[in-house]
Formats: C-alpha cells, sequence, structure tokens
C-alpha cells in the first residue's frame, strides 16, 4: 500500500510536466497559426513607385497600381504643375482616379487594402474604408505566400467623364464649408476588363480638403 501511494507521488509530477509541454505546444501551435492566416489579412506594405509631394498634397502610386492608374495619375501631375491649377480639371482627374483605384479589386493585397483612399475627404476616411471593408471588399481574400489571390475580380479598363459642374458644398454635408467655397459633382462610368456586373458609373462630389480637393460622397 505505502509503495503504491509512493508511486502515485512520483507519477504527479510527470502528468503535471505533460500538461505544461501541451499547453506550451497549444500556445507555439496557436501564434503560428495566427501569424500565418490572420495577420495576413493586413494590407502588406508595396513599394510606392511615383508620387506628387509638396506643401499642398501627397498623392502616391505603388507598384501594384494598375497601367491605367498609373497613366492617369501623369493627368494629375500635369494639372498639379501648372503655374495655374484649374481646379475643375483637377476635381475630374481625381475622380478617375479613385474610380480607377477604388473599383479594381484583382491588385489587392486584403480586404483592407482598400482603394481610392488618398482621395477621400481627410475627416471621411475612416468611416469610408469600413464601408468598403463591410461592401465589396469582403470578397478580397488575403494573399497566401505572395500569391495573388485575386487575379480573377474586377479591374477597371476605362473611365469616362461625363460631366462636371460647380456645386456649393455648405449645407450639403455635415462637415461645414465656407458660404464661398466651390466643389464639384463629377458623373462618371467605367468598363471592366473582366467583369461586368459590378457597378459602372457614379457621381462624385469633390470639395475644398485644406488646401486640396478630395472626394466627400459618392451616389
Amino acid at each position: 500500500m505505502e509503495k503504491a501511494k509512493k508511486k502515485k507521488r512520483r507519477m504527479k509530477p510527470i502528468k503535471k510536466l505533460l500538461l505544461l509541454l501541451i499547453v506550451v505546444a497549444l500556445i507555439i501551435g496557436g501564434f503560428i497559426g495566427y501569424q500565418k492566416f490572420f495577420k495576413k489579412d493586413n494590407a502588406k506594405k508595396v513599394k510606392v513607385v511615383d508620387s506628387i509631394k509638396n506643401e499642398k498634397v501627397d498623392y502616391v502610386v505603388n507598384e501594384n497600381d494598375s497601367k491605367l492608374f498609373k497613366k492617369t495619375f501623369e493627368e494629375l501631375k500635369e494639372v498639379l504643375n501648372a503655374k495655374k491649377v484649374d481646379n475643375k480639371k483637377y476635381a475630374e482627374v481625381i475622380s478617375k482616379l479613385f474610380v480607377i483605384d477604388f473599383f479594381t479589386l484583382s491588385n489587392k493585397t486584403s480586404k483592407n487594402d482598400v482603394g481610392g483612399v488618398q482621395f477621400v475627404f481627410e475627416g471621411y476616411k475612416t468611416t469610408f474604408v469600413e464601408y468598403a471593408r463591410d461592401g465589396i471588399y469582403k470578397q478580397v481574400m488575403a494573399d497566401v505566400d505572395g500569391e495573388n489571390t485575386n487575379k480573377n475580380l474586377p479591374t477597371v479598363k476605362s473611365v469616362k467623364v461625363n460631366s462636371v459642374e460647380e456645386v456649393a458644398p455648405a449645407g450639403m454635408f455635415a462637415t461645414p464649408f465656407a458660404e464661398d467655397a466651390v466643389g464639384y459633382e463629377v458623373r462618371l462610368s467605367w468598363t471592366y476588363e473582366n467583369d461586368d456586373s459590378f457597378q459602372s458609373e457614379a457621381v462624385i462630389v469633390v470639395a475644398p480638403d485644406g488646401d486640396k480637393l478630395s472626394l466627400v460622397k459618392m451616389d
């Protein structure tokens, strides 16, 4: 009887050690799984290949951006490098860039890699990103081992500006604009390379955002 008790006492430390090893293994396994499957859902960093930066604006082109986006970005450079910026043309071009980037899902790295954010009014960016994640960006999958898993999703092929009209943003939005502030209502339509079932037209309102123009509404 005494021998049996001693044996039980010897077994307890062994059981505790085994239990501890199992717990440690589960923690390590869980951490690896998180790193592999969940953390990848954050948009990975991509290289900036072009930009427009000065005391008023800060726009960039990333290596993953589409050819159409990069080509249209050259138009924005011309507009902003002019001696006197044509705000109507400025509104037109950033509206096109927004559409190209936001509705092209094939080059995105995860649902958090929302396109067009740099053209959105500063005070609306957080709400806009949440709206996108809960909307069409739900279908964007995180890259796995560097492989683009979204290549079959929509890619904007062309964008057409149908009209640009001046509007007074004062009183139109929660943000208080000056009474003499001038905004622009831009009507656009676009086509896709590989899918015609997505939204293909919109009315965008652009308004003053500090020293630049930004999108405040899209219908």
